[in-house]
This record gives C-alpha cells, sequence and structure tokens, in this order.
C-alpha cells in the first residue's frame, strides 16, 4: 500500500512539474514574442529617420536644368525618354531638396509635355524653399535679375495665389510658378512648378528688364 501511494504521489508530482514547465514555457514565449513585435517597430521607426536623414544621391537637379537648356539653346527636340523622369532629385551635396511630410526625401516629376517645353515640378508637399531652389538654378545657369523678363498675367494664367517669375536664359526661358498647397491633414507647404521652353510663355515680354 505504502508503494502505490508513494508511486501516485510520484506521479502527481511528475505531472505538477510538467504542467509548470509548459506554463513557464508559453509565458516566455509569449514575453519573447511582444518584446520581437516591440523590437520590430522600434527598428522600423528608427530605420526610417535615419534612412531620410542619411540619404544621398547623384541626382543634381541643376544638371538636369542645365542639360536641358543646352538642348533648347541648339534647337534640340526634347525627348522624352532622355528627361522624363520621377524620383528624388537633389542639391549639388546630394540631398534631397526637400522632405515631404512623411519624413521621406521629396520627389519630383519631370515631364516633356512636347518637343520645345518640359516641367519640372514637386510632387508632395513638404519642406521646400522655392526662393532659395530657383536662386541655386540662377546661379547654376549664370542668371542675374538682369534676365528677368516682365510677365503679365493672362486669362490661363490668371491666378493671384501663384507667383510666376520668367527669366530669359539666352535662346530659352525659365519660368518659376509658386503656390501654396494643402494636405488632407491641414499641413501647408509651396508647390513649384518650373517650365522650360524655346518659345516664350504668353503673357511674356521679350524685352529683358534693366
Amino acid at each position: 500500500m505504502l508503494t502505490h501511494d508513494t508511486s501516485n504521489r510520484t506521479c502527481i508530482a511528475n505531472l505538477f512539474s510538467a504542467i509548470t514547465a509548459v506554463g513557464m514555457t508559453t509565458l516566455v514565449a509569449c514575453n519573447s514574442q511582444s518584446a520581437s513585435n516591440e523590437n520590430e517597430h522600434d527598428t522600423i521607426v528608427v530605420s526610417s529617420e535615419v534612412e531620410s536623414e542619411a540619404f544621398h544621391a547623384d541626382n543634381d537637379i541643376a544638371m538636369t536644368v542645365r542639360s536641358i537648356a543646352d538642348a533648347i539653346r541648339v534647337g534640340e527636340p526634347l525627348d522624352s525618354t532622355e528627361y522624363d523622369f520621377e524620383g528624388v532629385l537633389t542639391d549639388g551635396q546630394g540631398a534631397p531638396l526637400y522632405t515631404d511630410v512623411q519624413g521621406a526625401p521629396g520627389i519630383w516629376v519631370v515631364d516633356v509635355l512636347d518637343k520645345k517645353n518640359v516641367t519640372i515640378r514637386n510632387l508632395f508637399l513638404g519642406d521646400l524653399l522655392p526662393n532659395d531652389l530657383e536662386a541655386y538654378l540662377l546661379q547654376s545657369l549664370n542668371l542675374t535679375e538682369n534676365h528677368r523678363i516682365q510677365f503679365n498675367l493672362h486669362e490661363a494664367v490668371d491666378d493671384n495665389e501663384t507667383d510666376i517669375v520668367v527669366y530669359d536664359f539666352d535662346g530659352g526661358y525659365l519660368r518659376f510658378e509658386i503656390r501654396a498647397g494643402m494636405a488632407p491633414n491641414g499641413l501647408e507647404g509651396p508647390l513649384l512648378t518650373i517650365i522650360m521652353s524655346s518659345d516664350p510663355p504668353a503673357g511674356a515680354e521679350i524685352q529683358t528688364v534693366v
């Protein structure tokens, strides 16, 4: 009888130990999974921030603008297969020209409209400084305020909320259009459209402003 009772107690003890071991294993696994999820989430956030801050590319917008200007000056038809582009354009140091509202490097679209006209515009809102970018591009083309020409609003661009300036770059025309945009969440930012053409835009007076 004693042997039988001892055997039962041994079985019960072994069963209790097994249940305890399974419970501890499950608890450890859950905690490990939870920690893994938290770490994964933290890694994604940090990785995104580091990627945005450390972004570098050799897509200098000044090189793109100079290339288009050279083609227009010599009368070369603009080719969409050569110039069309959607992606990050940078300054001379390889840094994005703006960061969008999500914290990512800002996207630009270069679009050849026809053989004589091309547009360059920021696709999203962000911290773009359009006046600084205008100054950078003018410098890259060796243009000054003396190359600026008078522009009169007309039916096609009768928009008091858009700032428009036009420059003559000796064989072509460079036009900057700046207006305010608003995201669905209420955030505001500038929208810049750069238009390069071989013919003067409607409303532009050919005489250079002195």
